[in-house]
C-alpha cells in the first residue's frame, strides 16, 4: 500500500511540476511533457541510485584530490518506487502524446 502511494504521489508531483513549467514558459502541457519527463527521470536516477557509475566516479575523484583511499562497499540495489513512478510517468506521457498527435504520426 505504501509503495503504491509513493508511485501515485510521484506521478502527481511530476504532473503538477509539468503543468507549472508549461504555465511559466507559456507552452502547452504536451509540448513540454516529454522533455520534462525525461529530465525528471535523469534527475531521479542520479539522486536515487546508490553505488552506480556516477557515485563511483565521484568517489574516485574525491580520492584523487584528497589522496585518501576509502573502502568500497558492495551495495545491493534496492527498488526505488520514485524511479518506477518517474518511468511510469514518462511512459504515460509518451502514450498520451502519441494518442493526441496520432494523425501527425500516422500520416
Amino acid at each position: 500500500m505504501k509503495n503504491t502511494l509513493v508511485i501515485c504521489l510521484t506521478l502527481l508531483i511530476l504532473a503538477l511540476g509539468n503543468w507549472a513549467a508549461a504555465s511559466a514558459l507559456q507552452l502547452a502541457f504536451l509540448d513540454i511533457a516529454i522533455p520534462y519527463a525525461g529530465l525528471a527521470l535523469v534527475i531521479v536516477y542520479f539522486f536515487k541510485s546508490k553505488g552506480g557509475m556516477a557515485s563511483r566516479r565521484l568517489d574516485m575523484s574525491i580520492q584523487g584530490q584528497t589522496g585518501i583511499r576509502m573502502e568500497q562497499e558492495n551495495v545491493v540495489p534496492e527498488r526505488s518506487y520514485v524511479l518506477i513512478g518517474s518511468l511510469l510517468y514518462l511512459f504515460m506521457v509518451l502514450v498520451f502524446t502519441f494518442f493526441a498527435f496520432r494523425e501527425y504520426f500516422l500520416n
